[in-house]
């Protein structure tokens, strides 16, 4: 996911005018669940944005495939029914649902897929490593066909927490995981005035900080990275942006990238180059965006439109810039050609 970058920063535009005079703005910047997280949020009490890197690094240690012992790596590894944790269960079953919402085009049981493009490791390993090879894992594809088994062969048992999966299946919970911990940080932050939380390009904002439109983001070029293709306002609503140019790698000379296709299980092949999503959870635009990235820019943008509740910018491979109608309410600016920050 491309990193969204906002300008309404600490004394650039959060203005008084628009939030109460008693209190003061707080901000944090940190790494975790492999990417750069910042929170800002106008609060008139004490430092709480500390909480909130607590709870990013507990949801990293649950849900990280790259932690041997996180209890993902730990589900992921045994072929018996687990109970696990109540924050782990409800993403998996939110993963679960996402998937048979979109017949499958999201799919949390790709990782032997991810790895087997070369994704086995944390990303700035990925692309440090020179003419490596590996050996497929066990419940990879084989050259005559598809997985025989998927998201649909797991089972759940909500009054135990315990999830029932084949031997063998595994579970990738990357982007929906930060998504979700997106969501459970700004249902801690709404007793404040305003807020933004930034993970990596997934975000939720709250608030009208210096401007009666709410937060001011800019979307990232996906060919030109210190340039933008779109500036937009949004107040109470989630954005995520997918995009097949950030996370890329070349094995014995051909490009990748982590959005795989579900259909082929190869490294998706899409005239979006990029697709972002406003929604009203930031879980919901990470996967909405996902999706319609897989689609394709036509079909993805026929998709959103007819998704309610939602609102999305597709960025095509011969450089135009598509949107919903209902995106016209906050957009602000579109350059395809890319604005100089």
């Amino acid at each position: 996911m491309t990193e969204q970058s906002f300008s309404a920063g600490l004394g650039t535009g959060l203005g008084a005018a628009l939030t109460p005079s008693a209190g003061h703005w707080q901000q944090r910047c940190f790494r975790a669940m492999n990417t750069a997280v910042e929170v800002v949020a106008y609060h008139d009490g004490e430092d709480v944005t500390a909480a909130i890197e607590a709870l990013f690094h507990q949801a990293e240690q649950r849900m990280s495939r790259f932690l041997p012992d996180s209890e993902l790596s730990r589900l992921n590894a045994a072929d018996a029914p687990q109970t696990v944790s109540p924050d782990l269960f409800a993403v998996i079953e939110t993963a679960l649902w996402a998937a048979q919402q979109t017949g499958g085009l999201y799919d949390p049981t790709i990782l032997a897929d991810l790895e087997a493009a070369g994704y086995d490791r944390s990303f700035e390993y990925v692309v440090t490593r020179n003419g490596f090879s590996w050996s497929a894992p066990a419940d990879a594809p084989g050259a005559a066909g598809r997985r025989r088994t998927s998201y649909a062969d797991i089972m759940l048992d909500r009054n135990a927490g315990v999830v029932v999966k084949p031997a063998g299946v595994r579970l990738d919970l990357g982007g929906i995981g930060k998504g979700w911990t997106v969501d459970r940080a700004a249902e801690r932050l709404l007793g404040a005035a305003a807020f933004l939380v930034n993970a990596g390009g997934d975000l939720y904002a709250y608030g009208r900080p210096g401007h009666p439109r709410g937060w001011r983001i800019t979307i990232e070029h996906p060919l030109r990275r210190t340039h933008w293709i779109a500036r937009l306002y949004i107040d109470h609503a989630g954005l995520a942006t997918s995009t097949t140019m950030k996370r890329r790698w070349t094995v014995d000379g051909q490009h990748r990238h982590h959005l795989i296709d579900p259909r082929t299980g190869q490294p998706a092949i899409t005239d979006a180059l990029s697709v972002t999503v406003v929604a009203p959870r930031t879980v919901t635009a990470e996967l909405l965006a996902k999706v319609a990235l897989l689609l394709g820019a036509d079909a993805g943008l026929a998709y959103l439109t007819a998704t309610d509740g939602v609102e999305g910018l597709i960025y095509t491979t011969d450089g135009r810039v598509l949107t919903t109608p209902g995106l016209a309410s906050v957009l602000d600016a579109v350059e395809p050609a890319g604005i100089a920050d």
